[in-house]
């Protein structure tokens, strides 16, 4: 079909065989239509000879749908500062970099494009999403401060990207969906405003970066985050962002995972069977349920000491986690503070004991009171250093009568209530000598204390090399 051509129009006729820009900024006529783009693109106008063909338009109006579906354009694009009065259509195209900088869209439809090289959204706005699904970008995708809205606003579903994603300064109202796309670089939106407060602002299932996950210095997220079952290389870092939302890294893996955020996050936290190298946080930033279950860390880098620690872990919505509390312990051990690490092992102890049976909950007293659960041995020698003193005591003022007066046995208050308190040691004082009048009931309770005593240090011992 032959096009009547307009003085813009044919201004870029003229230049595109010698890639010589046409800026129409300042004309009156600014109007361009789609098909005559699309005519150049399709090879209408061969390269001159010496020359390399390229668009490069500036501050055009384009009016009419620019359907490039499924074309292979040799090509690189340049439609910047333009105002796009449809669609922008590339479904299923091969095409060189396309650099849309400053355009005002009405949409923008790439699904299983190939991009070779950059793909330039920066300053961007466009109405009714960017879809990216099942797209290929072998260079960036650059969408800073642009402004995208739709349902979704970027849909970038198993996108491949062979560098960065880069959206410092991206608004988006509409979910942004990058689930199960492979970024060899990173993906970066510092100071990035995601708004869907009914649903997810920012879907990230099954992601894998090679580089960094970053939402960090004034990123803002009015909605849900969801970067589960992600694996992203070096960090996912949320450090001075504001997350009104929940934030799911559920079986996230990644080297260092970030929560330091201006405020708590509103809405749960899951950290379910993730796998990170270092946690690094600060209290501030810890909403009021989480879920810790299965997580695994080699270190943690925060300001909270153990009992800030313990709180945090106190906050498990999935109620007493064994791994939670074994997990910190050996996180401590192998910093060297033992006693930090019996300390988290003492408070799981406890968390385990008010979900138990009654019958249960008074044996757990008694061994908490006693050896602390096998983790403060102290405690049981303090016991019979009491328990000593007090039989010393009583059997000095009432001395117990001889068995067998003749015995040569002499009677030693301290020994005979160490005879009576251990109770698989014979000291020759039990056996010789019989509790006078009242003081019987002294010495059965202290066999009984003895006993308990016993079984008690046994029961946590047991448990604290069992854990060990």
């Amino acid at each position: 079909m032959e096009l009547k051509l307009t003085a813009p129009e044919m201004a870029l006729w003229t230049a595109f065989p010698r890639r010589a820009l046409v800026d129409l900024t300042d004309a009156e006529d600014r109007t361009v239509r789609a098909a005559v783009i699309r005519a150049l693109l399709l090879g209408a106008v061969p390269a001159e000879s010496g020359q390399l063909a390229a668009l490069t338009l500036v501050g055009a109006e384009v009016t009419g749908t620019l359907d490039l579906s499924y074309a292979e354009i040799p090509y690189p694009v340049r439609l910047s500062r333009c105002d796009f009065t449809d669609r922008f259509e590339f479904v299923g195209a091969r095409t060189r970099e396309i650099d849309l900088a400053g355009s005002r869209l009405a949409g923008i439809w790439a699904d299983k494009a190939v991009v070779e090289g950059n793909l330039r959204l920066s300053d961007a706005r466009c109405v009714d999403g960017v879809r990216l699904a099942a797209a290929r970008i072998d260079g960036a995708l650059v969408l800073d401060r642009a402004q995208l809205s739709g349902t979704p606003a970027l849909d970038a579903r198993l996108l491949t990207v062979g560098h960065d994603i880069r959206g410092d300064g991206l608004r988006c109202t509409g979910e942004v969906r990058l689930n199960h796309a492979d970024i060899r670089g990173s993906v970066r939106l510092h100071g990035a405003t995601l708004t869907e407060p009914d649903g997810r602002a920012l879907a990230a299932v099954g992601l894998v970066a090679g580089g960094t996950l970053s939402c960090c210095d004034g990123f803002t997220a009015d909605g849900r985050i969801t970067v589960a079952f992600a694996r992203v290389g070096r960090q996912v870092c949320f450090e001075h962002a504001r997350l009104r939302g929940a934030l799911n890294c559920r079986q996230l893996q990644t080297d260092e995972l970030v929560l330091a955020t201006d405020g708590p996050v509103e809405g749960q936290l899951d950290l379910r069977h993730a796998r990170l190298g270092v946690l690094r946080d600060d209290p501030g930033s810890w909403p009021a349920v989480v879920r810790l279950n299965g997580l695994v860390y080699e270190a943690i880098d925060s300001p909270a000491d153990v009992r800030r620690r313990l709180d945090w872990v106190g906050r498990d919505a999935g109620g007493y986690a064994p791994q939670a509390y074994e997990q910190l312990a050996a996180t401590y051990r192998r910093r060297g503070e033992e006693d930090d690490a019996r300390t988290v092992l003492l408070r799981g102890q406890r968390h385990r004991r008010a979900g138990q049976s009654r019958g249960l909950r008074v044996w757990g007293l008694v061994q908490d009171a006693t050896v602390g659960y096998g983790y403060r041995p102290t405690l049981a020698a303090l016991w019979l250093v009491a328990l000593v003193a007090v039989g010393t005591a009583v059997f000095t003022a009432v001395p117990p009568i001889p068995l067998n007066p003749a015995s040569p046995v002499r009677f030693r208050a301290p020994v005979y209530t160490v005879d009576l308190l251990l109770p698989l040691v014979d000291l020759r004082q039990e056996s010789a000598f019989e509790p006078a009048g009242e003081t019987v009931w002294v010495a059965y309770g202290l066999i009984a204390c003895g006993l308990v005593l016993v079984t008690t240090i046994a029961a946590g011992t047991t448990r604290a090399l069992r854990r060990n």
